[in-house]
């Protein structure tokens, strides 16, 4: 089983295929992927198309035959709005997790309103997966202060640092609710990360699909190819992103 944990849909994908993801399913076969974690595009950019893109995710996930687990995502600049979508997403499109780029979206994430919805996820059992390695909204030392300030809610670091901050991913993973997903350190790092964080708290990721690109290859070989244990690689890649979830 491999469920890769960091895709997206983007505005290409849209423009050829509508809600239509058996291309896009293509690429993942190839490769063996049997699941993935998707996220929006227009979503992260365009405050205005926010909703809209949540919505097409939903659609996406039914039409993906159980292989497409959508994440919704809101902009926190738009104060009780925002939180109300982030329900919306959860509770009524049934997404199980939240997706945020604070980089792309502009936001701190000391941002009261982001508070807010860090909150709630928490009571509404829903993971916040976050863009991370890049200032000055998005490093892993913040999201770190995020998991202290909100205990109840599971954050995952969406980059584990990229190829830069991997070493503040690892001491941010330190805190019981922060995630890393292998989606951006260099091989020595992987293996770093691999023996030294809690290896229920590991997921693998591609960043496939904001264009037509086949990243999946290149980041697969790279974690395949790591010296990692069999097994620690087949809890990361298998296990481990259904416990994120509670479908374990």
């Amino acid at each position: 089983m491999i469920v890769d944990c960091h895709t997206h849909w983007g505005s290409v994908w849209t423009k050829q295929d509508g809600d239509d993801p058996r291309k896009w399913l293509a690429v993942m076969d190839k490769h063996g992927v049997n699941k993935a974690f998707m996220f929006g595009l227009d979503n992260l950019h365009r405050l205005d198309l926010c909703r809209a893109d949540n919505d097409r995710l939903a659609r996406l996930a039914k039409n993906g035959g159980g292989r497409l687990i959508p994440f919704g995502s809101a902009w926190p600049q738009q104060g009780p709005v925002g939180v109300e979508e982030v329900r919306r997403c959860i509770e009524d499109l049934g997404m199980p997790a939240l997706k945020f780029h604070p980089w792309i979206q502009g936001f701190s994430t000391a941002d009261g309103t982001f508070g807010e919805i860090c909150g709630l996820a928490g009571d509404l059992g829903a993971p916040i997966l976050l863009h991370d390695g890049t200032p000055c909204y998005s490093m892993p030392e913040q999201i770190a202060g995020l998991a202290r300030r909100f205990p109840k809610t599971r954050f995952v670091l969406g980059h584990s640092g990229l190829l830069w901050s991997w070493r503040s991913a690892l001491e941010a993973a330190r805190h019981p609710n922060v995630w890393l997903c292998l989606c951006g350190p260099h091989m020595r790092a992987i293996e770093t990360i691999c023996r030294r964080a809690d290896p229920d708290r590991l997921l693998w990721g591609s960043d496939f699909g904001f264009g037509f690109a086949d990243s999946v290859r290149y980041r697969l070989a790279v974690f395949m190819q790591a010296d990692i244990p069999p097994a620690l690689r087949e809890q990361v890649l298998g296990v481990n992103p259904f416990r994120l979830l509670d479908l374990a």
